[in-house]
Order: structure tokens, then C-alpha cells, then sequence
């Protein structure tokens, strides 16, 4: 696969190879990676199909929401499944990596990862790619709302329904183009009261939508505490290509538990993740054995970070981090402090290419712990910091804490009160990079910002 070219570049510019800052740490004799520099842009020559070889290699199942049955057989799209989940245990049952063609569509939580339940966690390779469009999977199902509104709050409509997170309005749309999110509420008093809000008591969700239509599954979707995509230690090495995620309590693609495996998301995204008692990432990836590859991916929305990478096992880590050209923003909802459109911890080695990070209630990009990160052409800005969740966080687009380091080639930083802010013994390292105006440093103690 090729990437799109990153940033701008005068033509008959000449090409430079890339190489690593020396500390970096990131095998790239065992993840082949060419970063070429052209001008001010970016070039990354990475084959994700090349981690899910076998897997698309292998046998391959169809699914259409509009046209499956799950009792078909799913060997072409004429026997085409309903429910993604089927083909995983068919593929799982065969015994051999295998492939799984999704028509696009909107998939609820019957039909996509976890068939009303835990996931149906692939066992054998697998490659998940959308055909025809998007394919979005959302963390519910459609409910049965009532024609009329309720007898006691007459704006109010009432449908029997626990442990929600989320409620969206399908119909109308944030500052940056998603869904729009209705405002949780005490009661149902003060639901009534509030255009555009919603409220859970006991058993019973009472939502009044700001247009005053009756919610249906088009123009309202509730999400609630489930996992979207959750793959544990028993997950073999997965690609998914074309996905789109809403909801999920601890991640809209949560990847956790130790195994050898490689994690390929190509063009996805994770919306929406975790809720007022629920800090879920966008994507969460932790304490797998092999490359973690996020390109063109978007995490917007969620409760905690857009990217959150971790490696909580100790000794040298083989969990590898990189994403490229990726998007994180608006990140941070509710109550919840310190939220990143990007963060890599403990003692992991990643790479960042190219990738827009902005809007988010905490630093923009984070590297913490004994974390190393080397950022080529990378723009993070308007960060909003965390103070009106009662955080400390000021609003900084390139963070480093503990003794982690973080490299900045041609990276871009504007309209936050802090470019860079490094603390306890961490470094910053700087190669041409382009800061806004009146923009600050941080860096006390005995935390450094440097040039390389």
C-alpha cells in the first residue's frame, strides 16, 4: 500500500532517506518502514497487507446486514451472512488464517463483533476489510421507542433501557462534522426541561431530542456499556480496513491481554468510546507481542484518549508502535482528566508519521513514563487542556513525563498556550520545528527542550 504524501514539497525537491534519532530503539530491521523526506513532506513506504498475508490468503466468508441470513454458508455473496460475528466462528471453526468480506452498511451489536454478548474473538488470523463503503459498528441495538411521549413528561420520550453511556442525534452534527452528543442530565425532571438532553432512571432512559421529533433508529442511536471491538489474550494477529466504531466501555477497538500477534487498522475509526463512569480510549492497544499499525485512522470523541498505547509487563517491550497520518480530536468528554489525542506509555518505541492532533482536554500528543517517540511532520494545536474537568493539565500540544523522550522532526504546533512541556527528567527534541506565535516551553527541574 502506499500512503499519501504527507505535508508540501517544491517540485524537483531532492529525496532524502530518513533514520532514526539515535536511542529511538524502533526495529526496523524486523517492521521494514522507508521514511523519505521531499521539502516539508513526508514519505512512508508501508505494506500493511503484508502482516495479513495468510489471512487474506486464506478462505473467505461475505457478509451483508441487507441481503445475509446467518445460516448461509458465506462462501460468496450470493450464501452472504448477516452477522459479522458468524464468520468469525466459521473462520475460527476451519482451522486456518482466513479473510472477511463486510458489505457496507450499519452493523448494531446483533450483527457486527459480539453478537448481543462478549466479542467472538477471531482465534486464527484474520483480515476484516469493508467492501462498497464504510461499515460502522456500533456498542447497542435498535430499541422499540413509543409514538407518543410520556404521560408524566410530556417532552420527554420513554423507552426501557440500562447502562447507557451515550445517546446520539444521527440527524445533527458537532463542530467537527459527528454525530451530535445529547447532554446527560440528573433526572427526568430535568430532561423535560432541557432540549437536547437525556436521562437514565433505574431502568428507563427518557430522552428529549432538541428538534422535538420522536426518537427512532434514524435519527437517535444509544449506546451503552459493552465492548464494540475487544480482543484478549486468546486473539490471533487481526486487520481491519474500513471500520467505523461507536461506543465501547473501556475502547472502541480495545486490544489487551499478552499474545504474539500484529494489530493492522487501516482507515478506521473509534467514536464515542466509554461515558460518564467509563474513561474508554478510541483505540486502546496494550501488551501485545508485535507491530501496532494505525493508518489513516481517527479517533474523535471519546471519554479518555483518541490513541492510548501501553505496555504494562516490564522488561523489554515487543509491543511497536506506529501510526501514520492519523487523526485525534475532541477528545476528553465528561469528567474525565489528562485525555490525549495521542498517548504512548511506559517503556514502549513508536513512531509517528505525519497525523493531525488537535481539540483535546489534555495535551494534544503525550509520551509518558520510559516511553520514546520520534514525531516526523506531525501537527498537533488547540489543545484545551483538562481545568474545566478539575485537571491540572494547561493547554500544551507536545507533552513529555517520567524519563521519556520525544522527537519532533518538521512537526507543527499552534494556537495552544504551550508548544512543548516537558517534566520530571523527560526530553524534547527539536529538528526545524514550526511553532505559532506567542506559543511558550515548559520545561522545569530537570526536564529538557533541545535541538538535534
Amino acid at each position: 500500500m502506499r500512503l499519501p504524501d504527507l505535508g508540501l514539497a517544491w517540485p524537483g525537491s531532492p529525496v532524502r532517506q530518513r533514520v532514526p534519532p539515535a536511542g529511538l530503539g524502533f526495529p526496523l530491521v524486523d517492521y521494514p518502514l522507508a521514511l523519505r523526506q521531499r521539502g516539508d513532506r513526508f514519505l512512508a513506504d508501508f505494506g500493511p497487507e503484508a502482516y495479513a498475508s495468510a489471512a487474506l490468503a486464506g478462505p473467505t466468508y461475505h457478509v451483508d446486514i441487507a441481503t445475509g441470513n446467518d445460516t448461509n454458508a458465506g462462501t460468496s455473496w450470493g450464501t452472504a451472512l448477516k452477522s459479522i460475528f458468524v464468520a468469525t466462528q466459521l473462520g475460527n471453526t476451519g482451522g486456518v488464517p482466513f479473510n472477511v468480506r463486510v458489505k457496507a452498511g450499519v452493523y448494531p451489536r446483533a450483527n457486527n463483533f459480539t453478537n448481543n454478548g462478549p466479542m467472538v474473538v477471531p482465534t486464527q488470523p484474520v483480515a476484516y476489510r469493508a467492501v462498497g463503503g464504510r461499515v460502522t459498528c456500533w456498542a447497542g441495538h435498535d430499541l422499540a421507542w413509543p409514538a407518543t411521549p410520556h404521560a408524566t413528561y410530556g417532552n420527554c420520550y420513554a423507552v426501557a433501557r440500562s447502562t447507557v453511556t451515550v445517546v446520539l442525534d444521527l440527524v445533527a452534527q458537532n463542530a467537527f462534522g459527528d454525530p451530535l452528543e445529547l447532554i446527560r442530565v440528573a433526572d427526568a425532571a430535568t430532561c423535560n426541561a432541557t432540549p437536547g438532553s437525556w436521562a437514565q432512571e433505574s431502568g428507563t432512559l427518557y430522552v428529549r431530542r432538541a428538534d422535538g421529533a420522536v426518537p427512532s433508529s434514524a435519527n437517535t442511536r444509544v449506546l451503552i456499556v459493552v465492548d464494540a471491538f475487544a480482543l484478549d489474550a486468546t486473539g490471533r494477529s487481526v486487520f481491519l480496513e474500513g471500520f467505523d466504531f461507536q461506543g465501547g466501555a473501556n475502547g472502541g477497538v480495545f486490544v489487551h491481554g499478552t499474545a504474539a500477534r500484529n494489530v493492522i487498522l487501516v482507515d478506521c475509526s473509534a467514536r464515542y468510546a466509554g461515558g460518564p463512569s467509563h474513561a474508554g480510549d478510541g483505540f486502546r492497544i496494550e501488551d501485545s507481542g508485535g507491530i501496532a499499525a494505525l493508518v489513516g485512522c481517527v479517533a474523535a470523541a471519546n471519554a479518555s484518549d483518541g490513541f492510548d498505547i501501553r505496555w504494562s509487563l516490564g522488561g523489554t517491550p515487543s509491543l511497536r508502535p506506529l501510526a501514520i497520518d492519523c487523526q485525534g480530536y475532541g477528545n476528553g468528554r465528561h469528567a474525565h482528566v489528562s485525555n490525549n489525542g495521542f498517548a504512548c506509555h511506559d517503556s514502549l518505541s513508536g513512531i509517528v508519521v505525519g497525523g493531525d492532533f488537535h481539540d483535546n482536554c489534555g495535551a494534544n500528543l503525550r509520551v509518558a513514563g520510559a516511553a520514546r517517540l520520534w514525531c516526523l511532520g506531525t501537527v498537533a494545536q488547540a489543545s484545551l487542556g483538562d481545568a474545566a474537568r478539575g485537571g491540572t493539565v494547561p493547554s500544551i500540544d507536545f507533552q513529555a513525563t517520567g524519563t521519556a523522550q520525544l522527537w519532533l522532526e518538521r512537526a507543527r504546533s499552534a494556537v495552544s498556550t504551550y508548544a512543548f512541556a516537558a517534566a520530571d527528567t523527560a526530553a524534547i527534541r527539536l529538528r526545524q520545528h514550526a511553532k505559532g506565535t506567542g506559543q511558550a516551553e515548559l520545561a522545569p527541574g530537570g526536564a529538557s527542550i533541545t535541538a538535534y
